[in-house]
């Protein structure tokens, strides 16, 4: 019979599934994917800047070599990541290798090759409903709100629905009505969300030329809160600047609020935090005009959470299992940041789920289109769940350092120095941040 595959979620992990599904099948499973957003259209000043790393870059290489092309054409090498703290430099992680992009540009790549190749993509559908017995999920249209069921009896279903997950949600709430014994199989050993408790926000540089400001364009560079790129395609390229705050921040009151016509007050406010905390642009007038301080106000912000999840499949084999049939077979999976979505910080949110979907590939489709075996979901948590795992655990330590008290920050950041000062004089081998995006990076 053939293969179906039912994918949730049309962002890149997602859509390299897709693609990864199409070339080891040879085109002959069924695939198709429900994404709750009406496309995937996204503004520069809304889609941040990001790295695609090495360990990224093997996977689209491997998986959509035509997508990989698109990337690195589109891509500028960043030098180095700099970190700042008030005028000084106090750390950099050596680049030279990782691909700097946004998330849209990555998005949009795979998204050509994924219509180049006639996969079904159905836009304006929510996930509503998991039926586990039925093996059928529900669908919301979100623009008639029509319901619609899909018959997943015979098919795979791959959760790649970021961190907000539904079909995580689902499982837990729809497991937790099952029979003891069902609802073991399909709940979770660990189902961890920590929320980051900082918001993101985007500002572009726009009364001046890239090449008129002050900072280096090989490098991103951190400037107390602030992370500062350019970004966009080739010809378009822009520098923005991505400010954060938590709620009890002292510039909270105007970073979160949200206005067409945001008061005086509140542009003059964010004229003086930029000057004060990125030195090289502190003659604001230079470089921002009032339009784009104004638009700020009206952009979304982003923010999210840590998550872990294990195991990474379900049902599976748990030690009460006593009224599950004998033939029951794991069909939900989870890749991406539905399974382990971590912090910005990382730099491995787009890349370690991208290296899901060769893992995936590699474990669970090579044997059962190359060699015939059955899928067997439980090969991809085996290999998988202890890098997740310890992915996890490293943006954690990241987060708390970033965020904590001022005595966990301050103590990051003296760290951070005289780390620098040792390596420099060899005293000490590669940070972990060096080995994550350097020209040692571990692939």
């Amino acid at each position: 019979d053939e293969t179906k595959f039912v994918i949730i979620g049309a962002g890149p992990v997602g859509l390299l599934t897709a693609l990864a599904i199409r070339d080891k099948s040879n085109n002959k499973a069924s695939i198709s994917i429900y994404e709750r957003r009406e496309s995937l259209e996204q503004r520069l000043e809304e889609s941040y800047p990001i790295g695609v790393t090495q360990r990224g870059i093997r996977a689209l290489r491997t998986l959509s070599p035509a997508a990989c092309r698109d990337i690195e054409n589109s891509g500028a090498i960043v030098k180095s990541w700099d970190i700042y703290a008030g005028a000084r430099q106090v750390a950099r992680v050596e680049s030279g290798t990782t691909l700097g992009h946004t998330r849209y540009s990555v998005t949009d790549a795979l998204y050509r090759q994924v219509v180049a190749a006639g996969i079904d993509v159905r836009f304006g559908y929510k996930l509503t409903g998991l039926d586990m017995i039925g093996r059928k999920l529900t669908l919301e249209s979100t623009s008639d709100s029509k319901e619609v069921i899909v018959d997943c009896s015979k098919a795979i279903v791959i959760a790649a629905d970021g961190a907000a997950s539904t079909t995580r949600r689902l499982l837990v709430s729809e497991g937790a009505k099952l029979s003891p014994g069902r609802a073991s199989g399909y709940t979770p050993t660990r189902n961890d969300t920590t929320p980051w408790e900082v918001n993101f926000r985007v500002l572009v540089v726009d009364a001046a030329r890239p090449d008129e400001v002050p900072l280096d364009p090989a490098s991103h560079s951190i400037y107390n809160g602030f992370y500062c790129a350019i970004t966009g395609p080739p010809n378009k390229q822009k520098w923005v600047v991505v400010p954060s705050a938590k709620k009890e921040a002292s510039h909270a009151d105007w970073f979160f609020l949200d206005s067409e016509n945001p008061p005086p007050e509140a542009i003059a406010s964010l004229r003086q935090f930029i000057a004060a905390k990125i030195p090289p642009l502190a003659d604001t007038a230079k470089y921002f005009s009032d339009d784009e301080l104004r638009a700020f106000f009206t952009r979304r912000r982003f923010t999210g959470s840590l998550v872990s999840l294990a195991p990474l499949h379900y049902p599976y084999a748990s030690s009460n299992t006593d009224d599950i049939d004998d033939d029951a077979e794991s069909w939900i999976v989870f890749l991406g940041d539905s399974a382990h979505s971590v912090f910005p910080a990382t730099g491995e949110g787009l890349n370690s789920g991208l290296d899901d979907v060769l893992v995936f590939t590699e474990s669970v489709l090579s044997p059962a289109f190359d060699k015939g075996k059955p899928i067997d979901l439980s090969a991809y948590t085996s290999i998988r769940q202890p890098d997740v795992d310890a992915l996890t655990s490293l943006a954690s330590e990241i987060l708390s350092s970033m965020t904590g008290s001022p005595n966990v920050r301050a103590t990051n950041i003296i760290t951070m120095i005289v780390s620098s000062i040792a390596r420099k004089l060899r005293l000490i081998g590669p940070s972990e941040a060096e080995l994550r995006y350097g020209p040692n990076t571990a692939t």
